[in-house]
């Protein structure tokens, strides 16, 4: 047995010796820039967000957070690249309820597990939909959408800004709820879903509450109802699909900031308190505002619930209707 007991001691001290610098490491966190990881092309809402969050969460840790874009294969290659980088806090993704949850049923060989392979940190943003038909049309409530859809079956389309955007699967989900006939046909961005609804090519489209305003706002659109449980506060007087008798409806987009799995708890700590922090903080709060969000912060246990049941919800309504990747 003695024979063993050297190799045994110097084994375990090194293991020990690792712990402890891996404590002192999270101890002093952050002491080098952290790399944000956005999926998403630079210029767009998603990268300005980003930016926006980079430079509050570099005042609040004392460390410089770089934003780097790595795009490609719809979001999956850079938030891949954050699964598989060092849990040590400097490599942070931002990511979408579609990179987060969708995508966990849409791609059956995704190469992560959102749940498994990353430390969720923090909800940061949400995003309300609005429900907008044309003015030009007699359709101006939810009921008025459903009865006119069932009267003639086949003849109604509604557009969204990509399959399986979160337009789309909204809208899917408003048929499963009252059985209303309407064809779904995808573009390449909500811009397109606009020009067609104007042009009175679809009938209806679900958006982005900041996205279709100046349209509601210049008359161009008629707003029927708001996917949240609550009203926008950009647009009081539009009811949501719930008041309009459509039972528990509670949609709306977010955004969360995820780290590689098995970061350590004290860098998670960090984290948490600091996105918390900039989520209540009026200057971040009047930044989302302006683009048609709303600031949130949450624990990353009610990240990983958030995460976990729109996976099954968004999984489910996947499966029953059939969606498919592009």
């Amino acid at each position: 047995m003695t024979f063993f007991r050297k190799p045994l001691q110097a084994a375990a001290a090194l293991l020990a010796s690792l712990a402890l610098q891996g404590q002192a490491a999270a101890g002093s966190y952050p002491d080098k820039p952290i790399r944000l990881i956005t999926p998403y092309a630079a210029g767009g809402l998603s990268d300005i967000l980003a930016r926006t969050l980079a430079q509050d969460l570099s005042e609040r840790l004392g460390q410089s957070v770089i934003v780097e874009n790595r795009t490609g294969a719809g979001g999956i290659i850079g938030t891949d690249f954050v699964a598989k980088s060092r849990p040590d806090g400097y490599t942070l993704a931002l990511a979408s309820q579609g990179l987060a949850s969708v995508n966990t049923t849409l791609y059956p060989n995704l190469p992560y597990n959102t749940l498994k392979d990353f430390t969720p940190i923090s909800l940061i943003a949400k995003f309300s939909l609005v429900l907008v038909t044309n003015p030009d049309q007699p359709i101006k409530t939810v009921a008025d959408l459903v009865d006119r859809a069932k009267k003639n079956p086949s003849a109604l389309n509604y557009g969204s800004a990509g399959n399986a955007s979160t337009a789309h699967l909204t809208m899917e989900m408003l048929k499963d709820r009252t059985g209303m006939p309407i064809m779904h046909i995808p573009y390449k961005g909500e811009s397109l879903a606009f020009t067609e609804l104007l042009g009175g090519r679809i009938d209806a489209t679900f958006a982005t509450v900041g996205g279709a305003l100046p349209l509601i706002q210049s008359g161009k659109v008629r707003p029927i109802a708001v996917a949240d449980n609550a009203r926008s506060a950009l647009m009081r007087d539009v009811p949501t699909v719930e008041e309009s008798g459509v039972k528990d409806f509670n949609v709306f987009g977010w955004y969360a900031i995820l780290a590689p799995a098995n970061v350590p708890p004290e860098v998670t700590d960090r984290l948490s308190k600091a996105l918390m922090d900039i989520g209540r903080s009026e200057k971040f709060r009047e930044a989302m505002r302006v683009r048609g969000m709303e600031a949130v912060g949450s624990s990353p246990e009610e990240t990983t619930r958030v995460i976990r049941d729109e996976t099954q919800r968004w999984g489910a309504i996947i499966k029953k209707v059939g969606i498919t990747a592009d």
